[in-house]
């Protein structure tokens, strides 16, 4: 099968990674993967981890441009041209791309993936019903954003769900790091954008946390997303201002998550809004202690799991109580913990997921 996979931007992040990742998994069981990247805002490491199977299209327009129409027809010829059997869209816009190529290649499948809550609120009914007519399926990343999809407007026989998947393989390093009270480790992975991945969360839980366990040491992983430089700034001056910078350290984008979650003792999610969390997975995926927000993504992770603690969402206070409440019991939910990572990489492979998806690709 002919899929292509359809991006605005290619820079590290859990979508962008996830793609990369189904990308190489539709490579190894001998599809024919392309990746299509509208703008110009691309991470060469990110694309040095595509198979070389895969075919790449960098259009490159420019971040920002008001050039709408170009896109249209050169997304258009390069389906129609490569024979195109589905599109599969990961950015919420993207579909939007497809105007043209849904006249010009109507035997084209269009599916999208919505990978958070709250997303059509505000885009007025006539997108709702020009996303209805573009694509003939919706995947939620969750059962919530499945539900949030339904209640937006979308033809409910068009939507699915289907979790995220991570490379197992990957994940088989996980190690039982040494537990050291005195030097607790608290690990964050996620693109800096405190609004919603909740980053000034954690640091003002760090403070109070401190206050008990001197030594704490908080790990955000994660490059600055667009337009976040003064949001980041507004971190390091909180970090400042309230002596921690011997307690927190911002390391950039790391490229081997799992190398980095052997390197502490517990994973917070402070998300204000999250749809699934990927992070969540990978933390338990390794037997990493794991505090993420009560919101709908994560929520739903740990009901199904049986592991993991939820804090108020937004509560500094809240969330510093649960991570003194693992620290507290920590050899009892590091066992935990631990004894279901197995599991945990079974019910969200990248295999799996795969699995699912071509199970929609080739619907009738």
């Amino acid at each position: 099968m002919k899929i292509m996979y359809l991006l605005f931007s290619f820079t590290v992040g859990g979508t962008e990674r996830l793609v990369a990742n189904i990308c190489n998994q539709m490579e190894s069981q001998n599809e024919e993967v392309h990746l299509y990247i509208i703008n110009d805002l691309i991470d060469d490491n990110l694309l040095d981890t595509l198979n070389e199977n895969i075919h790449v299209k960098l259009l490159r327009r420019k971040v920002g441009s008001k050039d709408k129409i170009s896109p249209l027809f050169e997304v258009a010829k390069y389906i129609k041209k490569n024979k195109i059997e589905v599109v599969h869209c990961n950015s919420f816009n993207a579909p939007e791309l497809l105007i043209l190529s849904k006249i010009v290649n109507p035997n084209c499948k269009v599916v999208s993936t919505i990978h958070g809550m709250g997303q059509f609120e505000n885009i007025g009914k006539n997108k709702i019903l020009l996303k209805n007519w573009v694509c003939d399926k919706f995947i939620g990343i969750s059962n919530a954003v499945a539900g949030d999809i339904v209640a937006a407007g979308i033809d409910e026989k068009k939507v699915v769900r289907v979790y995220n998947g991570i490379e197992t393989k990957k994940y088989d390093c996980a190690k039982l790091k040494k537990y050291d009270e005195n030097v607790i480790v608290i690990g964050c992975v996620a693109r800096i954008m405190p609004e919603l991945k909740g980053q000034d969360i954690l640091l003002k839980a760090i403070k109070i946390v401190k206050k008990k366990h001197p030594k704490v040491m908080a790990l955000f992983a994660g490059g600055i997303a667009e337009n976040q430089q003064r949001d980041y700034e507004h971190l390091i001056k909180y970090v400042r201002d309230n002596s921690l910078e011997e307690n927190v350290k911002f390391l950039g984008n790391v490229d081997n998550i799992p190398e980095f979650l052997n390197k502490i003792d517990i994973c917070v999610v402070p998300s204000r809004s999250e749809g699934f969390g990927l992070a969540l997975v990978e933390a338990m995926a390794m037997g990493v202690p794991c505090v993420a927000s009560n919101i709908a993504g994560p929520r739903e992770i740990v009901m199904n799991e049986g592991i993991g603690e939820l804090f108020e969402n937004g509560n500094s206070q809240s969330l510093s109580m649960k991570i003194e409440e693992v620290i507290s019991k920590y050899d009892e939910i590091k066992k935990a913990t631990w004894n279901q990572k197995l599991k945990v990489k079974q019910n969200y492979s990248i295999e799996h997921m795969c699995t699912c998806l071509l199970e929609i690709y080739t619907e009738k």
